[in-house]
């Protein structure tokens, strides 16, 4: 398999960040036993996903999450989505773990 592919530099960062800052939450928050770790490139656009078997909590939430502190991780992940013209989401439930998606595109301009 071919696991090379080029991405623009500031495409690069956001997926590291985003990542860095997933991987944060899941240490500090999740109490997981397992996290994966998916990058794939989907057409234009590269795709992770981060996923992990911990105790997740209500996505639904989120909105009234935002007023707190502890969800400023969460709001610059979405934030450097979306500067990019990417997207970014968060599918999780209680006692059903948690999934980070994002999706950029490769190249910007």
């Amino acid at each position: 398999a071919d696991y090379y592919f080029c991405l623009d530099p500031a495409v690069a960062l956001a997926l590291y960040r985003i990542l860095q800052e997933s991987l944060t939450n899941v240490a500090r928050h999740a109490r997981a036993r397992t996290v994966r770790i998916d990058l794939e490139t989907v057409g234009d656009e590269v795709a992770m996903a981060i996923s992990d078997d911990g105790r997740g909590f209500d996505a639904d939430a989120l909105p009234t999450l935002f007023a707190g502190e502890e969800s400023l991780g969460i709001y610059g992940m979405m934030e450097r989505a979306e500067l990019l013209g990417g997207r970014f989401r968060i599918e999780s439930a209680p006692g059903r773990g948690t999934v980070v998606r994002v999706a950029l595109p490769r190249r910007l301009g």
